[in-house]
């Protein structure tokens, strides 16, 4: 990974740079020397990113197909809307994200922040609501777990 690619996850995923410092156990200088290309990205900054970047690209699709799944096409009746879509949380703090999933990794909130912002973007959901739960029976829950299986039985 480069200096660019590091930038780009970080961005990404929405961390800020003291956040991205603290998650790797460095200063948050040194996470600058890497990003500004000053200094080569060890081994296991590059590991821990390239995990993360695995984990949203998982957590994406199955988020994706969990709302595909949720979402409750109506073609008969003209006076509502065509397509109601699921309402999720956003958890505007780690805290409130711990609370509601149970999970104390930091990282993971950031992940799940950054996979909403993304199906906002790309349309699939279209309101958020802190009082709103993620559905039981979505495959997220096995990820909050700590299931970190990438195959077919985390549908």
């Amino acid at each position: 990974m480069n200096n660019l690619q590091l930038k780009a996850i970080r961005q990404g995923l929405g961390l800020e740079v003291s956040e991205a410092a603290e998650l790797c156990c460095v200063q948050k200088r040194s996470f600058n020397y890497w990003e500004q290309g000053e200094r080569s990205i060890p081994d296991d900054i590059d590991l821990l990113f390239f995990n993360m970047s695995s984990h949203y690209a998982l957590i994406l699709e199955k988020m994706i197909n969990d709302v595909v799944k949720a979402t409750i096409t109506n073609e008969d009746d003209k006076t509502k809307p065509s397509k109601i879509k699921p309402v999720l949380p956003f958890y505007r703090t780690f805290e409130s994200f711990q609370m509601a999933t149970e999970n104390p990794n930091k990282a993971y909130w950031r992940i799940y922040q950054s996979v909403i912002s993304q199906l906002i973007l790309l349309g699939k959901i279209t309101k958020l609501d802190d009082g709103e739960k993620i559905p039981e029976n979505w495959g997220i829950w096995k990820w909050l777990k700590g299931c970190y299986e990438m195959d077919s039985n985390m549908d």
